[in-house]
């Protein structure tokens, strides 16, 4: 038989999965690939259990599900690209649920564990800068074979900078697992890990899919503000801002009003008091023995003078004033006509 022609043989359990894969992939708009390396059964039942109502999980063969994602290609462009996130003990998950909510429902049912030799690094492991509980010796030797940089601060062994020890996908040595497990580090997942999603074409994967919440609204928070402060910038009308324009092109326009002595419903009240004021400021400009009856200065306007702290000079003329006989106010006026 030529090699072109050979075909590979699919025994009938795994035929029946491969049916069964394709089947979900018509039911399901969404598939991802989750790794279940390390995983408890008991853990693993409990949170099929929990997405039995929104998601279906499948645990095959990695060269099954090769072989059937490429089958499916055509139905599903890109779909094939799953097959480089399948390392490990991996499974398939549908769903019909958001990527994101699902992602986020996988996240919480994790739980940390210490690293065992053998194990595949989920994610880069870091070991992080800060203090540690060692005394100096043997133990900064042992930290610089995996080029953590340490020191001596305070009679313990301080490390200096964060440090990748290992990078995703790299297997756990027996002394890596063991420096870790001394640092109190626990790097490892118990727990469903998803690898990457698939979904109309667009293939999501974890550093995507795993979203800070927080950071995602504050982050809205601040292009809010930042188009609010634009749109105030450049007089730009908004549902949000149109009340607070009109508010201040009404302050404006009764100031100019005011300012130009336009008689109005609004300014008439205010134009009387400003008449009053420069009425009240020209006659305080006015000699006292030709100043209205009854009007002084000190009950008129403020003496800025006195507050700024007058010269010796003006105290003289003050008091020279105040010893002048007062002089009927009323001829005085009359003078001026």
């Amino acid at each position: 038989m030529k090699p072109e022609n050979y075909k590979s043989k699919i025994s009938p359990r795994n035929k029946k999965f491969a049916e069964k894969i394709k089947t979900l992939s018509e039911n399901y708009s969404i598939i991802g690939v989750v790794d279940v390396s390390g995983l408890p059964a008991p853990q693993f039942q409990r949170i099929r259990s929990k997405l039995h109502k929104t998601a279906r999980i499948l645990i095959v063969k990695r060269n099954l599900i090769d072989l059937v994602l490429k089958e499916i290609e055509k139905k599903h462009s890109g779909i094939s690209k799953l097959i480089e996130k399948c390392s490990g003990v991996v499974g398939l998950v549908f769903t019909n649920d958001n990527p994101f909510t699902l992602y986020k429902f996988v996240k919480k049912n994790k739980s940390s564990a210490p690293a065992k030799a053998g194990q595949i690094a989920p994610t880069n492991i870091v070991v992080p800068a800060g203090p540690t509980g060692f005394s100096p010796g043997p133990i900064i030797g042992e930290l610089g074979k995996f080029k953590i940089v340490a020191g001596i601060n305070a009679g313990k062994v301080e490390i200096k900078q964060d440090c990748v020890v290992a990078k995703e996908g790299d297997t756990v040595s027996s002394s890596l697992a063991g420096i870790l497990s001394r640092l109190g580090i626990e790097p490892m997942e118990v727990g469903l890990n998803i690898k990457g999603i698939y979904e109309e074409g667009i293939l999501y994967d974890r550093t995507v899919l795993d979203v800070d919440e927080k950071e995602v609204l504050n982050n809205f928070k601040n292009a809010a503000s930042s188009a609010s402060a634009l749109a105030r910038g450049i007089m730009y009308p908004t549902k949000e801002l149109v009340a607070e324009f009109v508010g201040n092109a009404a302050r404006e326009a009764l100031v100019l009003g005011v300012e130009l002595n336009y008689p109005a419903a609004e300014t008439i009240s205010k134009l009387f008091v400003k008449a009053q004021s420069q009425m009240a400021s020209v006659s305080c400009s006015l000699p006292e023995e030709i100043r209205p009856a009854g009007l002084s200065v000190s009950t008129t306007a403020p003496v800025v003078a006195q507050e700024n702290g007058a010269s010796n000079e003006e105290s003289t003329q003050n008091e020279q004033k105040k010893e002048t006989p007062e002089v009927d106010a009323a001829s005085g006026l009359g003078a001026l006509f």
